[in-house]
């Protein structure tokens, strides 16, 4: 059974912070979903960079997400994001971040799991 809770708008920044140093080099897939869009898929088995609030200028409460190896990033921003929510397993284990706008647009960060025959990202725990 999962346990979906939502962030505090005042903890974000601190959370994805957290979020970024315990799961960067994570294999994670980036979709969106949106009335206008449909569903789409951003990004695929790509090992975590960080994802980040931006607290100053002119982005400022945009939520960044950026993934990738380095030189070859892929970097997704939510403008204007009204809701965060983390949907964990039983476990406590994070499995999807859900990141919502006030356009309605959803996008969803699942940390995949690592199986021993699959390439594992340089620096990350198996």
């Amino acid at each position: 059974m999962h346990h979906t809770r939502e962030i505090p708008r005042e903890g974000w920044a601190d959370y994805l912070a957290l979020l970024s140093n315990l799961e960067r080099d994570h294999w994670v897939r980036i979709e969106t979903e949106g009335p206008d869009l449909g569903d789409q898929t951003l990004a695929s088995r790509l090992p975590l960079i960080e994802i980040a609030l931006e607290e100053k200028g002119s982005d400022q409460g945009a939520v960044e997400i950026i993934v990738g190896r380095p030189g070859d990033e892929i970097t997704h921003r939510i403008r204007t994001p009204d809701h965060i929510y983390a949907d964990e397993s039983e476990s406590g284990e994070l499995e999807c971040l859900d990141i919502e706008d006030s356009d309605h647009v959803k996008t969803l960060i699942f940390f995949e799991q690592v199986s021993a025959t699959d390439e594992v990202p340089m620096g990350a725990p198996m």
